[in-house]
């Protein structure tokens, strides 16, 4: 009954340490979800191949030429949105500059390798590995509590002379020793290990003199150690990154190598995630900002081709009115010089789309060879919105991940200072030990042979017949605690000095909120007066029109009409470049609020995506802008038969995003007549019979893609689909009716858009009522693109 007790209780215990043990953690994520996650985007035998070459990639030649620049434009378009434009770079984009005052741009800069990370890079396949990293260093922080076995076994053959003969027989021996420990690091600091242990001695004289020979000396042993001041209790090893070890079983510290302390760390896990957030924060305000500066450098290059058309049309006028002496020869060589001032534009146009389509590529991660051009579709928000400052003042100090960073800071000083306070206290220890041993001449057999002598040493040890016990203590204190009490110091002192550095953040983040306030407001004031000032314009040329209607030309017009060809492609441009910086300043104000994620709809979780969620975001949004803009391709359909009725059918309410429920192209995105590229030579005119006439200009530079005739005096006709009528010369002759042909499609701003803001807009207070402005009769327009309506989507 003893031996079955005392093996019931050593089986108890052996289980109890081992399920304590805590040997099997996960580092960050499953196998299966690391190699789903990571891995299959890994090359073959990147991690089994170390002696491998690693060769530079090969540019394959996607299209021909290629990419696009200035002179050569000709790219199958691409219409993308904002939101596709935010799932592509969360899937592979870069985050651009981390600049507070200029968004939008990419960093061309080459990373360097740094140690375990990569210092300055800003793919986010690379930096969504850095909380992972810190992952791995919590586990590691975790490994100090992990069981220990530790076994060994030692064969010795001991034959030394003696002087004394009747202890000769202790010199002349053979010896074997097995021991195996099982020990437990606890949270308190102390040490709890089970040991079993057998000595084996085969004495080769002095058998007969009473010795057991040979003897098996099994024992079991129970040890405990505990810390009394330094590192005692669970906190204090939380925040200690080794776990202090044992004395009596001859542990040395444990724990991960350059590791903190499990809470620490913990917070250092945290800091990682904010430090994610941050940069994703940073990502999705370069890419809308980037989105927006494409989309008002399209229409600044599309103000620009509108001078330049209108410029060759007023040069045509001009030259006809100075062969026929109606004109001083010199303002056609001044009009002449309008057209190459915005060809020259224009070519400086084409520069900035394609550098800013760069800068957005950059952040997609998308190349800029891939033969196609993005076009921006999505609908600006032109909503009037006063934010409360008061309100995004509080949330700016609550989500911004920078300022969580810094708390976070302070917290894992605190915990410092406490641990540097605990390893002040000299190093007292409490121990004990309980030892049960048995002997025999073999491990197997019956517990008692004849004569007396000792037979299975195991039964032996199960009968509890032998048995001992230590109890003690062991005192290490350094006299001074001199390195200890600096440490304490310098706890006290980060601690100090990161709590400054927090409400000095708080500040500087309250202050960058009021700069984007305000920011907001401004954007939103300037696009008001710059729309107007369109508008004012080309009633001006409407007004021109309507003189050359009348006979009233004057050459004195002249001059005043040449700036206002100017001045309109520079409102143009302006207009839509305030739309855009109020669509950025919206984005910027959610990044200074620390809600850039809520406001376009992402959340960051850890791991690789559910099954549910497989499919790729960018990939989805994709199919739904393809669908849609094939529905915008189809025939109108005939008028209602009645309402909410088209066709015949019952039509829901458009829902969703601008994209899809009411599709309206910028007139930039759709297919527009070509440019001219040079001007007409000059006509041929007897000087005899006309005087004033023009003298020859040398011939228009450049190649000219448009398809041009003749007309009976020589005229290359206009630009397709441009006025023909009665001529101040005669019947049939081509002129130009200077009149603006840029008219800005209105813009209704819809339900549910993804830029619109979340919290309520709040009026801004009317201009004051300003005088109506003669309006001018129509004039020749652009057509405005047509809609189909969608059903329920």
């Amino acid at each position: 009954m003893i031996r079955k007790r005392w093996t019931q209780r050593i089986l108890a215990g052996v289980m109890a340490v081992g399920a304590a043990g805590g040997c099997k953690q996960h580092v960050f994520m499953e196998p299966a979800d690391y190699k789903d996650a990571v891995m299959n985007a890994l090359p073959r035998g990147l991690e089994t191949e170390p002696h491998s070459t690693i060769t530079p990639s090969v540019v394959d030649p996607v299209t021909p030429g290629g990419p696009g620049d200035v002179l050569n434009t000709v790219r199958p378009s691409r219409m993308v949105t904002l939101k596709e434009c935010i799932a592509i770079a969360l899937e592979q984009g870069n985050i651009g500059q981390q600049n507070t005052a200029n968004f939008g741009f990419i960093n061309d800069s080459i990373e360097v390798q740094g140690g375990r990370t990569i210092a300055g890079s800003d793919t986010i396949k690379a930096f969504a590995i850095d909380p992972a990293l810190q992952a791995v260093s919590l586990e590691r922080s975790l490994s100090k509590f992990d069981a220990r076995w530790i076994n060994s076994i030692t064969w010795q053959k001991f034959d030394q002379p003696t002087a004394a003969q009747f202890l000769s027989f202790q010199n002349s021996r053979d010896v074997a020793n097995l021991t195996s420990t099982l020990a437990k690091p606890l949270p308190t600091g102390g040490t709890a290990g089970i040991t079993f242990q057998t000595d084996y001695q085969k004495f080769t004289t002095g058998s007969g003199n009473g010795f057991v020979n040979p003897n098996y000396i099994p024992q079991v042993q129970f040890s405990f150690e505990q810390p009394l001041l330094r590192l005692f209790g669970v906190e204090a090893n939380l925040l200690s990154p080794a776990h202090p070890g044992s004395a009596l079983l001859g542990l040395a510290p444990s724990g991960g190598g350059g590791t903190e302390g499990i809470l620490i760390s913990r917070i250092r896990v945290d800091q990682a995630k904010a430090e994610f957030d941050t940069r994703v924060n940073f990502m999705l305000v370069n890419v809308e900002t980037a989105y927006w500066n494409l989309y008002a450098a399209y229409y600044n290059l599309y103000a620009q081709e509108e001078g330049m058309r209108q410029a060759f049309e007023g040069y045509r006028f001009i030259k006809i009115r100075v062969e026929t002496g109606n004109q001083p020869p010199q303002d056609a060589y001044q009009a002449r010089a309008q057209f190459e001032r915005f060809r020259r534009q224009v070519y400086q146009a084409r520069g900035q789309v394609l550098d800013a389509e760069r800068q957005l590529r950059g952040l997609l991660g998308l190349r800029s060879d891939d033969g196609f051009r993005l076009i921006p579709i999505d609908r600006p928000n032109e909503a009037p919105f006063r934010p409360d400052f008061y309100e995004a003042a509080n949330e700016s100090l609550a989500h911004r991940p920078e300022l969580l960073q810094a708390r976070e800071l302070i917290k894992a000083n605190q915990l410092n200072l406490l641990l540097q306070q605990n390893l002040r206290r000299p190093d007292l220890r409490s121990f004990g030990q309980y030892n049960v041993a048995g002997l025999g001449t073999r491990l197997d057999g019956s517990e008692n042979l004849p004569g007396g002598i000792p037979g299975n040493a195991l039964a032996s040890l199960t009968s509890n017949q032998f048995n001992s016990w230590t109890i003690g203590f062991r005192l290490d204190m350094p006299l001074g605690f001199r390195d200890a009490n600096g440490l304490v110091r310098d706890a006290q002192l980060n601690l100090a000095r990161s709590y400054f550095q927090l409400r000095d953040a708080e500040r500087k983040a309250l202050e960058y909120l009021v700069q984007q306030y305000r920011a907001v407001i401004q954007a939103h004031a300037e696009i008001g007066p710059a729309r107007e000032e369109r508008m004012a314009l080309q009633i001006y040329l409407g007004k021109i029109k309507e003189v050359i209607e009348l006979g009233r030309w004057d050459s004195a017009y002249y001059q005043q009409y040449l700036q206002v060809q100017r001045d309109l492609a520079t409102s143009i441009a302006q207009e839509f470049r305030a739309i855009a910086d109020y669509n950025s300043a919206l984005a910027a104000l959610e990044f200074a609020k620390g809600t850039s994620q809520q406001y376009n709809n992402v959340s960051v979780n850890e791991g690789p995506l559910p099954p549910w969620a497989q499919k790729k975001a960018a990939d989805h949004i994709r199919e739904r802008t393809e669908a849609a803009l094939k529905l915008r391709e189809r025939e109108c359909l005939p008028p209602p038969a009645g309402p909410g009725v088209i066709g015949g059918a019952t039509v829901n309410p458009p829902v969703g995003s601008a994209l899809i429920g009411n599709i309206t192209l910028p007139p930039f995105a759709e297919k527009r007549d070509p440019l001219p590229d040079a001007l007409p030579d000059p006509l041929p005119v007897d000087p005899k019979k006309n005087p004033k006439a023009l003298p020859s200009l040398p011939s228009g530079i450049g190649m000219s893609a448009l398809p041009v005739g003749s007309s009976r005096m020589g005229f290359p006709a206009p630009v397709p689909g441009a006025p023909v009528a009665e001529g101040p010369t005669g019947g049939g002759e081509p002129y130009f009716e200077p009149i603006g042909t840029v008219v800005i499609p209105k813009r209704v701003p819809l339900a549910g858009t993804a830029t619109a803001p979340r919290a309520t807009p709040v009026p801004l207070p009317a201009a004051p009522p300003t005088p109506p402005l003669p309006v001018p009769p129509p004039g020749p327009a652009m057509p405005a693109p047509g809609t189909v309506p969608v059903a329920g989507q």
